[in-house]
């Protein structure tokens, strides 16, 4: 037998031990092989999506490799420690520390390489399926088949230099330890954990930090100190804060020495101190996770909100007054000769700056607002007076008085309410004629958000059009909208007299809807390779830790332990393990986008968020019903 063939059987006769990480090595190799199909298919240029798709794609890729990297470097140091006894005898029999490391170099390259063939095939098997399914999702035509050679050799290349240069850094982890050392290997005894009562508190006082500066006014500043104070406040909580709590537990006798208690709380300080580190990546990207989702299924809800509460099917905004009427008559043209019936109203405003906001507030006249009252359905008031101001904002804000940054003009604000006016104009200031035509006066260009002394929208509203259903991909409204805007943006190109900016409701909602797809078509499975990940973490420690809790059952059940209370125990433990980051990742993403959900313009936060981390707990709780199994099978062996 030579040294390849050896190293070939070592991971032969531990296939049980690495199970677990060739697969989920092989599901990552799969996902990044199937993105670069994605990424290469010479049909995805051609569609709507375009480079933004292929940008996407990129990043996922990127992430994707990432968190592969960090995987399978933990995942060989977890097996090194595992495997400690065994480089103990060899050792013993005359292998020197180079052969050693030769053959862990060996091992993890057959592992590395099994994993890419098997991930690259399994992706070629599923290719058709992949390709539909995310033609589907992202509401472009049907991918076709196609050999994806480019995809194959990245795919190939770029894993097969992670097994390479993760090899090369294992080989520093294998020390020249004393052989006694190495034999006793995971069964040598621990000191007991200890934990700083100062940095335990500095976990407490960075998470009340935290939740005093989300109750401030938010800034990037503001936002930056919250995402830093938790995760300082995360990351002691797992080494110090947890341990601290534990060994409280321990001290109450009434509750520790209750039935099986005193098991599992002892060893539960060791097993938190240990895997701290490990708690804290997970916590980390589970938040990340659940928040990205909590994020894009909100906007979700706004993009269909905004679209069914704004009755324009059409909004063109003038760069100039002179080219405003020559532009408008085209578009109308167009309207004519496709049969659709549609009503014109014009908005004139300007926007001047005010001391007591600090949001884009549209002033305009009464008389231009009364012509939008029977279209949005806005309150009526009677004729302001000179000096005065009704306020309609996507967000209340208690303000009485509104005076001009540069002091020359004050608003008495006499009534105002929430309402998004249209998707563009989410703010505006009714005044009187009179008051605006001052106010004008008042204001110089720099002074204002808009660079023009005025803007000019025009709105159409197209009666048989309905914003109450949803557009479809065959909807005459979208097809005449993308008909539209292409027609306006070639003449913008061509220099044949087109300045102003066309956009279209049901055109701007689906490829916002597109655009969300795509992001859900990428999170899935970056959120499954994270969930299988962390699975396969949690199921490495408890691998590693496994020669020790089965002496130590062994000697319980010695003296009593029934296989009942061992089942509890050990339960216990692996529940803290598998849902203690999932309720901290949770808990941080929730109070998170409640609180910032203002800042990101979003909408309601919570079922969404709920919704991600719904998912997350689901595809937590099954690994943690197959590992258990697993766990307790092992455990039942050395039973008495």
């Amino acid at each position: 037998m030579n040294f390849r063939q050896f190293a070939f059987n070592n991971v032969k006769r531990n296939a049980r031990a690495y199970s677990a990480y060739f697969l989920s090595s092989s599901f990552a190799v799969m996902i990044f092989f199937t993105y670069a199909m994605f990424l290469f298919h010479p049909d995805i240029e051609k569609s709507l999506l375009g480079n933004d798709a292929k940008l996407m794609m990129k990043a996922a890729e990127y992430v994707i490799f990432l968190f592969s990297f960090i995987f399978v470097l933990y995942s060989n140091s977890a097996f090194l420690k595992v495997r400690k006894k065994e480089f103990g005898l060899l050792t013993i029999l005359g292998s020197e520390s180079s052969q050693l490391k030769r053959m862990i170099f060996l091992e993890n390259m057959i592992i590395g390489l099994a994993s890419i063939i098997t991930g690259i095939a399994c992706g070629i098997l599923l290719s058709r399926f992949f390709l539909l399914f995310g033609a589907r999702v992202v509401e472009i035509k049907e991918l076709s088949m196609y050999l994806p050679w480019k995809a194959m050799g990245l795919t190939a290349i770029a894993f097969f230099a992670l097994f390479l240069v993760v090899s090369f850094l294992t080989q520093f982890f294998v020390r020249q330890n004393q052989v006694l050392d190495l034999l006793q290997g995971t069964s040598k005894p621990k000191p007991e954990p200890k934990a700083s009562i100062w940095l335990s508190l500095l976990s407490a006082s960075s998470f009340v930090g935290a939740a005093y500066l989300m109750t401030q006014k938010i800034s990037e500043s503001t936002v930056l100190c919250i995402f830093i104070l938790g995760m300082i406040g995360t990351y002691f909580f797992f080494t110090q804060l947890s341990v601290w709590i534990i060994r409280l537990f321990k001290k109450n006798r009434v509750f520790t020495w209750r039935g099986t208690n005193l098991l599992w709380v002892s060893e539960m300080a060791y097993k938190m101190k240990d895997n701290a580190r490990m708690f804290f990546m997970i916590t980390i990207v589970i938040a990340m996770s659940c928040s990205v989702i909590g994020i894009v299924l909100s906007l979700d809800q706004q993009g269909k909100r905004i679209f069914k509460e704004d009755p324009f099917a059409l909004t063109y905004i003038a760069k100039s007054k002179k080219d405003s009427q020559a532009e408008t008559t085209q578009i109308d043209q167009e309207l004519k000769s496709a049969s659709v019936g549609f009503e014109k109203i014009e908005l004139i405003s300007t926007r001047p700056k005010f001391r007591e906001i600090d949001s884009r507030f549209a002033m305009i006249k009464q008389s231009n607002y009364e012509h939008l009252e029977k279209f949005l359905h806005l309150k009526k008031f009677p004729n302001l007076q000179v000096g005065e101001a009704f306020v309609i904002t996507d967000k209340l804000k208690n303000t009485k008085q509104l005076t001009l940054a540069n002091g020359k003009g004050t608003l008495q604000v006499v009534d105002q309410f929430e309402k998004i006016v249209t998707r563009d104009v989410a703010n505006l200031i009714i005044v009187s004629d009179e008051t605006y035509n001052q106010f004008k006066s008042f204001i110089k260009e720099k002074e204002a958000f808009s660079k023009k002394d005025e803007d000019l929208r025009t709105f159409y509203f197209v009666p048989e059009w309905s914003n109450t259903k949803l557009p479809g991909s065959n909807s005459l409204e979208l097809n005449i909208g993308k008909k539209l805007i292409e027609l306006t943006e070639h003449l913008g190109a061509s220099g044949e007299g087109w300045n102003g900016f066309l956009s279209s409701r049901a055109v701007d909602y689906v490829e916002f809807r597109q655009f969300k797809s795509m992001i859900i078509f990428i999170g899935v499975f970056i959120a499954s390779i994270f969930s299988l990940f962390t699975a396969s973490f949690l199921y490495f420690k408890l691998y590693t830790e496994l020669n020790q809790d089965r002496h130590i059952t062994h000697g319980l059940s010695k003296i009593g332990l029934s296989e009942k209370e061992m089942k509890r125990s050990a339960t216990i433990q692996i529940s803290v393990l598998f849902f203690l980051p999932m309720l901290v990742a949770a808990l941080e993403t929730i109070i998170g986008l409640e609180t910032l959900k203002s800042q990101l313009s979003l909408g309601d936060t919570l079922i969404p968020t709920l919704t991600g981390i719904g998912a997350f707990s689901v595809a937590q709780f099954v690994y943690f019903l197959i590992v258990r199994a697993r766990y307790l099978s092992q455990l039942k062996r050395v039973m008495v």
